[in-house]
């Protein structure tokens, strides 16, 4: 049984819920696209709860706030689509798009639009939501109660001095418009990516990484930068690196792509991008964060012993993290199982909180929680500088997927056989 579930802030009536966090009656699992009414939502919910639904055909449900056509290039059929901004959350099912939140001047407002193809990404920014479809074709769409798509014209890349093409005429030819595999959004910057590694800063081509033998496997935004990962497990960053979110020796703003050196020969498997920090997970299990912490985002102490002097709030280079052990890994190291320590698997950031994917199923997380978007066990709490572990979630429920909005989270699970949970406590 597949639950959605949203913890976090929820003042402008983006997300409704099956019921509320009080009640004890199981929910039934999601089944359709997700819908608000603002006045049955509240400005922030402090728990897990599942999320309501209107439309009754089943579907796969895609979550990629910010993992525009990352996941699979090939078509989902009934796929769903969640990406969420600030003020508003966006939907998408088929060829059908759905803006929720603050879209004029009352919470809880809705749009729903039809695109002229079946939607593969969705990228939700402050000013804009980007669509990418399965054709390659990418629009936009303003957070408005009378927004239409409107479509993005690309500059073509440079190409080499080749032999211009022709018509039978004589004439030449226009170049095809690129066909756009990734895109990504962040609230200063709007990326995508071609079938020809061309990087874009929409609608400006920036970069041309080789065509062949060169494969995106993951693009990411923050607030003002972006991360790339590639085949080969090179991580390349650009846009404001002022706050040590590129990865980069020197602070400053990077217009290309550029190679993180600290991590050079070590195969990345997985990126993350916060607001203003970034993270990563290497194919021997170890996580690396670097950038901002001003809340602890990084998982790393603000303050030294005893409180009274800060530690440092940038850190410019990946660290190196030696994460707590993991509940299960005492157990299973004293029945001599080698694979007892729980690596992490799977990164995901939020605006100021960052959560981890361990591979026993559990999540640990660590950064600012205010709006109770680490759960409710740590609502009480302002920020969290070191990871710790959610209840609830890998050892009552089975992660599935999830993504992290600016000031919230959203989590696919499922239930356990053995255990009957209610989805408003599966965080407490």
């Amino acid at each position: 049984m597949r639950q959605l579930l949203f913890t976090g802030f929820n003042a402008f009536g983006q997300h409704e819920f099956v019921n509320s966090p009080h009640d004890e009656q199981p929910v039934p699992c999601v089944q359709a696209l997700v819908v608000c009414n603002w006045q049955q939502s509240r400005r922030a919910v402090r728990s897990l709860t599942q999320l309501k639904c209107i439309l009754s055909s089943p579907f796969i449900i895609e979550l990629n706030a910010h993992d525009g056509g990352n996941s699979n290039s090939n078509k989902k059929k009934n796929q769903c689509t969640i990406s969420i901004a600030w003020r508003y959350t966006a939907y998408a099912l088929d060829r059908k798009l759905r803006l929720r939140g603050l879209l004029e001047t009352e919470p809880g407002d809705c749009v729903e639009v039809e695109t002229p193809g079946e939607i593969k990404a969705l990228a939700a920014g402050d000013s804009h939501c980007l669509v990418l479809l399965y054709t390659g074709e990418l629009y936009k769409i303003q957070p408005k109660l009378e927004a239409t798509l409107q479509a993005i014209r690309l500059e073509s890349p440079p190409r080499p001095s080749t032999a211009t093409k022709r018509t039978i005429f004589g004439a030449a030819k226009a170049p095809a418009p690129p066909i756009i595999e990734h895109i990504a959004c962040g609230t200063n910057i709007n990326v995508a990516i071609s079938s020809e590694n061309a990087v874009y800063s929409i609608p400006s081509c920036l970069h041309q990484f080789p065509d062949r033998q060169w494969r995106v496997q993951q693009l990411e935004c923050g607030h003002e930068h972006a991360l790339l990962l590639n085949g080969n497990g090179d991580v390349y960053t650009w846009g404001n690196g002022l706050r040590g979110q590129l990865g980069q020796v020197a602070l400053g703003v990077e217009e290309t792509p550029q190679l993180i050196d600290a991590l050079a020969g070590i195969k990345i498997t997985g990126i993350a991008a916060g607001g203003w920090h970034s993270a990563a997970i290497s194919a021997f299990g170890d996580l690396y964060t670097w950038g901002l912490n001003c809340s602890g985002q990084l998982g790393m102490r603000v303050m030294k012993p005893g409180g009274l002097l800060k530690e440092p709030t940038v850190y410019p280079l990946p660290q190196l993290h030696d994460l707590p052990e993991c509940c299960r890994s005492s157990r299973e190291n004293e029945s001599g199982d080698d694979e007892g320590v729980c690596e992490p698997l799977r990164v995901f950031a939020g605006s100021r909180h960052t959560l981890l994917l361990r591979r026993c199923g559990r999540l640990w997380a660590s950064g600012w929680c205010i709006h109770g978007q680490l759960g409710k066990q740590l609502c009480e709490q302002n920020f969290l500088d070191a990871f710790q572990a959610l209840d609830g979630v890998g050892v009552d429920l089975d992660f599935v997927s999830g993504l992290c909005g600016p000031w919230a989270t959203l989590l696919m699970v499922t239930a356990k056989q053995k255990k009957s949970v209610s989805s408003a406590d599966a965080i407490s």
